[in-house]
């Protein structure tokens, strides 16, 4: 089976907006037991404290996905430096938790083999492992959640990559992604997934 063996970290993007998506996806995760990583937007939480309180409480990890979405690989250090200490400084005042990782947009500079210098440095000062992805739901495009054509090329992504054993999921706080992912969570536990708390790894 497709998942033998293996394990796989589901992770949300751009959070903690639209509210309503995201509720769904936490009550999803919580009839399902499932803890899961938020990388969450600083402009986001100024906006709605109460959303990334709410992804705390419920037991996930929250962590920092830049300020406004920039791609941080061209960017000079300096405003690097900026945007991720601003984000670092809201989630803390919205949640009491300090981010221990930073995803950078689109991954830009955040790839093993691509990682931007200044990124590097930033996340050093800052103590944050940069984070990207193993498993690309695309669940952004059109139609946006997690469709047949969506799962096909998921599936594809685990067979491409047959000696890793634990990947890590990346979706996105939306409400195609809030509807499609119960059924989603079914899929990856047929294929015999365990699906893990990241804050276990």
């Amino acid at each position: 089976m497709l998942g033998d063996g293996k394990s796989v970290v589901l992770s949300f993007d751009d959070g903690p907006a639209p509210l309503s998506a995201l509720e769904n996806i936490l009550a999803t995760l919580r009839l399902n037991e499932i803890k899961a990583e938020f990388y969450v937007l600083g402009s986001e939480v100024e906006q709605y404290p109460d959303a990334a309180r709410m992804i705390a409480r419920e037991g996930h990890a929250i962590q920092n996905h830049s300020w406004s979405h920039s791609d941080l690989e061209r960017a000079t250090a300096r405003n690097v430096r900026l945007d991720l200490e601003d984000t670092q400084a809201v989630i803390a005042d919205a949640t009491g938790v300090i981010p221990t990782k930073v995803r950078p947009p689109y991954g830009a500079g955040g790839f093993r083999g691509h990682i931007d210098p200044e990124l590097a440095e930033v996340a050093r000062e800052l103590s944050l492992s940069i984070v990207t992805w193993d498993i690309d739901t695309e669940d952004w495009g059109t139609p946006q959640g997690l469709g047949p054509e969506k799962i096909a090329n998921i599936e594809n992504q685990f067979t491409q990559q047959p000696r890793k054993t634990l990947f890590n999921i990346i979706m996105h706080v939306q409400r195609g992604t809030a509807r499609d992912l119960p059924s989603f969570i079914d899929q990856l536990r047929d294929w015999g997934f365990t699906i893990v708390d990241p804050e276990n790894l």
